[in-house]
Formats: C-alpha cells, sequence, structure tokens
C-alpha cells in the first residue's frame, strides 16, 4: 500500500477477512437470516446464502475489514473484481453436510462434514484497480482486481489501510449501545439545564 495509509490504484492489498456478497450488505441483514446485522454478525453468513443463491453471488463480493469497536460494526473493507475466484475458493471451503439447525446447506459447496456451514473468512491479495465511488456504501470502497484467495489462516506481511467504517446513523436503527449513549447525552444535557436555573 501507499505510504501514508491512502490507498492508490496500483496498490497491492492483503487483507483477512469475511467474505461477504454486496447484497446482503446492501440489505442490511442476511437475506436467509432477517434476524441477523450483515455488518454486526457476518460470522453467522450461511455459505448457501453467500454462494447458492444467484442474487446474492451476483451481486458481487467483498471483504470486510476488521470490526469497529466503537459501533460493533465490521468495516467495509474492499469489493473483489473476479466473481469466479471467490465461487470456486468459498464452494471448495464450505460444507455440503446439514450440520445444524441454524444455518441452510450450501448445495454447491464439496467441503464436507468437517468444512464450516457459516461465516466464510479468507486472506485476499489483489492490486487495487479503483477507488471506488466515495460514497458511504459498498459502491464507495476500492476495487481490488488480479485476485488470490487463500486460506483466513495465511497472515498478510502487511496491514490492509482501513477504508469506510459505518456508523449507527448510516441505516442500522438496532443497536441498542447507540440509544443508550444518545439517552444518556439527553438526560445530562437536562441535567445541565437544570443546574444553570438552580445557579438562576
Amino acid at each position: 500500500a501507499s505510504p501514508g495509509g491512502a490507498i492508490r490504484v496500483g496498490d497491492d492489498i492483503c487483507i483477512t477477512g469475511y467474505i461477504i456478497d454486496s447484497y446482503c450488505i446492501e440489505l442490511g441483514h442476511f437475506l436467509d437470516n432477517d434476524d441477523v446485522v450483515t455488518l454486526r454478525e457476518p460470522e453467522q453468513h450461511s455459505f448457501h446464502c453467500l454462494l447458492d443463491v444467484p442474487v446474492c453471488y451476483n451481486s458481487g463480493f467483498n471483504v470486510l475489514g476488521e470490526k469497529d469497536v466503537q459501533t460493533g460494526l465490521h468495516c467495509l473493507g474492499f469489493r473483489l473484481d473476479e466473481t469466479d475466484k471467490v465461487l470456486a475458493a468459498g464452494r471448495a471451503a464450505g460444507s455440503n453436510v446439514k450440520s445444524d439447525d441454524s444455518h441452510y446447506t450450501c448445495n454447491s459447496c464439496s467441503g464436507g462434514s468437517s468444512a464450516p456451514v457459516a461465516g466464510y473468512r479468507a486472506t485476499v491479495k489483489g492490486t487495487v484497480k479503483e477507488l471506488g465511488d466515495g460514497t458511504k456504501s459498498v459502491t464507495g470502497q476500492p476495487l481490488l482486481t488480479n485476485i488470490t484467495m487463500l486460506d483466513a489462516s495465511v497472515i498478510c506481511e502487511t496491514t490492509a489501510p482501513q477504508t469506510v467504517c459505518m456508523s449507527m446513523d448510516d441505516g442500522d436503527d438496532d443497536n441498542n449501545d447507540y440509544e443508550d449513549e444518545k439517552n444518556e447525552d439527553e438526560k445530562n444535557e437536562d441535567e445541565d439545564d437544570e443546574d444553570e436555573d438552580d445557579e438562576d
């Protein structure tokens, strides 16, 4: 990556993170599990939803950044240019055997009973092809091309620059912590107003 953390076209990037389709990111929850907020719990994203469902895999794939401790949401990370490489690697990594009642079985996977049914993490290496449109959305994230999909145990020598991290007012209404903080701030403001009235 470029010095100083700025991302530029032509930079070589290595990042380890959850692989999520653009459709489920923009939807805000998983297509096959609408109780789970996509960026909060990507580990619950079934291989079936990611790799079997055309509306999901045809929307394109992304590798997420790490979780933002302030919001509990994963940063958006990077878009991935070559869908076929993600599909091949993901289907080899995921289980095609039903192992529990909480996730649908991935019919296109070939990983067997010991492979995971949800939460596809991988290390991705690629080159920045374009920077995105600058919005706080999937299309605003840099696009990696000439990608190589590796097992998540492969450690990147250089940490990838952080991209956009969403906040609660970017469309997620399910964060109780944010509401609690907001209510606490309003309570403190009321108390300050009362103190000023007492001084008068």
